[in-house]
């Protein structure tokens, strides 16, 4: 697992974040501090995933759930995703989740609207985003997903964030990737860790 739900850090902040919540006040700080310490986790080095994950489920479920909970109107998030396809990469779940919700948080901070586009070809996926302000932990995450992958990821220059990551298929039953319930019930998910200046939190 590549974020250890008991990491001693994690369960701090969380109970700081309750702590937060009983008295009233604003989460926003903890949620942050979260997202840090789980961007370090999944910028290091790691052993490959014990199975692989499933490309398509998670980048449904990421567009799903940042969809119903962004408080923005519809039409913000646009994802050009095939709704049958099954793409196993040899990535963590968590990484492919946050490199996601890094490009969305981007066109939440700067406004407009975010392109995710995937197709398969030659034996890889492309992702594709256009969207948001640059942030160097973007690239940064889209990056290592790029290099855990065993693929490459290129960036734009200008004033919105673009990127496209060649990621090869692999072999193997790709692990079942999370549904967007599942983030959309846990106030301590990725999900509200990049989004929850922008999320209504459960």
């Amino acid at each position: 697992m590549r974020i250890p739900c008991e990491d001693p850090v994690r369960r701090r902040l969380a109970e700081t974040a309750a702590r937060r919540a009983a008295a009233g006040q604003d989460s926003a700080p903890v949620l942050a501090g979260l997202r840090r310490l789980n961007l370090r986790l999944l910028l290091a080095p790691a052993p490959p995933p014990r199975r692989p994950q499933d490309l398509a489920g998670a980048a449904h479920a990421v567009c799903a759930a940042a969809q119903a909970a962004a408080r923005r109107r519809p039409g913000w998030l646009y994802a050009m995703l095939p709704p049958n396809a099954v793409w196993p990469v040899r990535a963590h779940g968590a990484l492919v989740q946050a490199a996601l919700l890094a490009a969305l948080r981007g066109v939440l901070a700067q406004g407009g609207q975010g392109v995710l586009r995937c197709a398969e070809q030659d034996g890889a996926v492309w992702l594709c985003f256009q969207g948001g302000a640059p942030r160097a932990c973007t690239a940064a995450l889209w990056r290592r997903l790029a290099q855990e992958c065993g693929g490459a990821a290129v960036f734009g220059t200008g004033h919105v964030f673009t990127a496209a990551a060649r990621l090869p298929l692999c072999g193997g039953v790709p692990a079942a990737a999370p549904e967007a319930r599942e983030a959309l019930c846990d106030r301590y998910s990725l999900l509200y860790q990049f989004l929850g200046e922008w999320a209504a939190l459960p």
